[in-house]
Formats: structure tokens, sequence, C-alpha cells
């Protein structure tokens, strides 16, 4: 592997995915801000920095987007769509 493995935590991997990252991992219904999910779920933020961090070891295809589902976080949230240009 050459340069610095990097992965992406993205609430909106819609946007995300126009910037092209190598990895990314989607926690699905985390709302903006809250990436880790909410302030003083300590256990779930470490698990979605280790379910990030452990996809610099698995065999990603580039630019490919992960979902996981975090049931503890509680309250759902879907980001806003982006339109494509000429919708």
């Amino acid at each position: 592997m050459r340069g610095i493995p990097t992965v992406l935590i993205t609430v909106s991997p819609e946007v995300s995915a126009q910037m092209r990252p190598p990895r990314a991992l989607y926690p699905k219904g985390f709302g903006v801000g809250n990436s880790l999910g909410r302030p003083g779920l300590r256990e779930l933020q470490r698990q979605v920095l280790r379910d990030a961090l452990r996809l610099l070891t698995e065999n990603t295809r580039p630019g490919q987007f992960v979902t996981r589902e975090y049931p503890d976080y509680g309250e759902q949230y879907e980001p806003p769509r982006v339109r494509a240009k000429g919708e």
C-alpha cells in the first residue's frame, strides 16, 4: 500500500461520493454533527471508530461506501437527497 490510508465517516453518502474518497463508512441514521453518535454514547462512538478503522484492513474496492446500522443510536435520521444536475 502506498501513501496514507484514509477512511471517511460520513452522514451524507451522496454528497461525500462526489469527493470520491478511497473508502467510507456510512453510519445509517446518524445526524449531521453526530457522525460518531450523539454526545455521551461513548461505547457507540468507539464502535463506529473501530468499524471505520477496520475498513483499512478489509479488502474494500476504491470508492466503496460501507453502510452500517447501529440500533443503539436511537432516533433515525435520513440525510436530504442531493439533486443531480438537470433535475
